[in-house]
């Protein structure tokens, strides 16, 4: 990240902590009150980027060997390399090409005599923020006796990234390395909504938590010892406090030793409870402030959670242990009642279109007769229009908006167009804050192309960053350069420090696609704060769902508006508190 950028953002991120929850609470609710924008649907609702098009096949860096990244990898990427976040993308994605470029970049890396687990550490890195797509690669490479040990270690990273049961099985089956293992762990907890509940405790968790704890030098930077030391206290179980007091007792760092001390909050064990207080004495852990039980009490029955809203409606129907009619019953009183939660009121309509699209259809109706909140809008007219089950899928269907291969796994739980678009690979929901810079216009490029496979097959793109004195002086802008069909298109995107000129992507993907000759279009739709909507399909097929409305056009440059002028209100708010306080 830039250095002047990450200094504001550490200046600017305590402040917002402290007004975040409650005022984006506020702000969301408010939002979802307020009337929606005015929706603009014109006969061609795309915008186009001005291209520079020239002549020019696609760099020959970009089929280029990786670099040795165990010599440290601020140096390691040159201009004849291939862009590194082409390489993480890629990766990420499973594609076998670029993941045999980097086992013979690893094996490169041992033989010219670094130490293995520098090399592993190094390269495993290029995994830290990915959820693999397709894993059959790298199955395959972990179980192959014929690939180095080193390379196996590394490619058992990129495995852990991946959301499938064949991985999950494999991670089951066999003795993982201990960082990879303890990566897939804590990755899987947060890889669906609700979180999984905690692994149990058993003695691959031990040796795998112990190892990690011991090597926490030698491992990538997104493990170290508290990662490591909390999953294995997750449970309170009787091996788990024996394993956490013995490391505890085996290590000198006083650091390392409050940190297996902390891990043992959930612990009844009386040493380790006592161990626990004993820090918690000190003042300086998190999870002291959090009075958690020594054992995890008994559930609360699911009625009276979700009467309390402790518990999520999309939760709520799938719990078994209450009647089916009942569950039904619940959510369908839940979604005719009248509430300030409009967004409260909506999820109870969805969650209970996915127990009985019957009773959801009947009180959808009945929301249509008058007022509906702005957040039930879609669902409503959804049910409305399509009641019976499989019409919404076959209307998207006659439209040509079919899933993308691979996709479409959970379809039928869709209330929306919009959801049953992203279930089919069709649409695409993330944050216009990166947090970083650069920003990665190029990987947002990657992702949003593969909303609409086949517009641009072979297309490779690239950013150029503003220079970091341009930056600094606020004069930069990006390049944004795509290669394919012996072209090569550049245009140029805004910088807005560590948030996407999403406008420049949009617009350049429509322009790259109508050079092509495709029918496809990236359309932006109608959001409330700063996380975009995007979905791309035949030209047609969207204008028909905008004419229909079943979903809501929004600018582009919607989302990161929303969100800065958000982030701007919450300072505005602050330096009223500070000034009050002064007085």
């Amino acid at each position: 990240m830039h250095p002047s950028l990450l200094s504001r953002m550490s200046l600017l991120l305590p402040l917002l902590l402290v007004l975040s929850l409650g005022a984006n609470a506020c702000k969301s609710a408010a939002a979802l009150r307020q009337e929606p924008r005015a929706a603009s649907t014109p006969v061609e609702p795309w915008r186009y980027a001005r291209m520079d098009v020239r002549d020019s096949e696609v760099p020959a860096r970009f089929q280029a060997p990786l670099p040795d990244l165990s010599r440290g990898e601020e140096n390691a990427w040159t201009p004849e390399h291939p862009p590194r976040s082409y390489v993480t993308d890629a990766l990420c994605a499973g594609e076998p090409d670029m993941g045999e470029r980097l086992v013979a970049s690893v094996d490169r890396a041992v033989a010219s005599g670094a130490r293995s687990p520098e090399v592993v550490r190094a390269y495993a890195n290029l995994f830290s923020e990915c959820g693999m797509g397709r894993c059959a690669w790298a199955r395959g490479v972990v179980l192959d006796a014929k690939r180095s040990a080193a390379a196996r270690e590394v490619v058992w990273f990129g495995l852990a990234r991946c959301d499938e049961p064949e991985a999950e099985a494999l991670f089951e089956a066999q003795e993982a390395p201990a960082f990879a293992s303890i990566s897939y762990l804590d990755a899987r907890r947060w890889r669906v909504y609700p979180a999984r509940p905690p692994a149990p405790f058993s003695p691959k968790l031990e040796r795998a938590a112990a190892e990690v704890v011991r090597r926490e030098k030698e491992a990538p930077y997104f493990i170290n010892a508290r990662t490591a030391a909390m999953l294995l206290g997750e449970t309170d179980a009787p091996g788990a406090a024996e394993a956490l007091l013995k490391l505890h007792a085996e290590t000198a760092d006083a650091s390392l030793r409050d940190t297996l001390a902390a891990a043992m909050f959930r612990q009844s064990h009386p040493k380790a409870r006592a161990l626990f207080q004993a820090l918690c004495a000190q003042g300086r852990e998190p999870l002291c402030e959090r009075n958690e039980p020594s054992r995890p009490e008994a559930p609360a029955d699911p009625r009276e959670q979700l009467r309390q809203e402790t518990l999520s409606p999309d939760e709520f129907a799938r719990r078994e242990e209450v009647p089916r009619a009942e569950r039904i019953e619940l959510l369908a009183g839940c979604a005719s009642a009248p509430s300030e939660k409009d967004w409260r009121v909506a999820r109870c309509l969805e969650a209970l279109a996915t127990l009985s699209r019957e009773k959801a259809v009947e009180v959808a109706k009945t929301r249509d007769r008058g007022a509906v909140p702005e957040g039930m809008r879609d669902t409503v007219r959804a049910l409305t229009r399509f009641p019976a089950s499989g019409a919404l899928g076959a209307y998207l269907d006659g439209l040509g908006l079919t899933a993308v291969p691979g996709k479409a796994v959970a379809e039928e739980s869709a209330s929306t167009a919009e959801e049953m678009l992203l279930w089919r690979g069709r649409a695409l929901v993330f944050d216009t804050e990166t947090g970083m810079f650069p920003n990665a216009h190029d990987s947002l490029l990657r992702e949003l192309s593969a909303l609409a496979p086949g517009a641009l097959t072979g297309v490779l793109f690239e950013e150029v960053p503003p220079t970091l004195e341009e930056e600094e002086a606020g004069k930069g802008s990006y390049r944004l350069i795509a290669w394919g069909g012996g072209k090569r298109y550049e245009t140029r995107a805004q910088s807005y420090g560590d948030w996407y000129d999403v406008e420049a992507v949009l617009t350049f993907l429509n322009a790259l696609a109508r050079a092509r000759g495709s029918e496809v279009r990236w359309l932006a739709l109608a959001t409330t704060d700063q996380v975009a909507h995007v979905v791309a399909g035949p030209s047609q097929a969207l204008s028909s769902l905008l004419k229909a409305g079943l979903v809501r056009s929004g600018g582009a440059d919607e989302a990161r508006s929303e969100g800065r002028e958000f982030e701007e209100e919450v300072l505005r708010q602050l330096q009223q508190e500070g000034a009050t306080l002064a007085k």
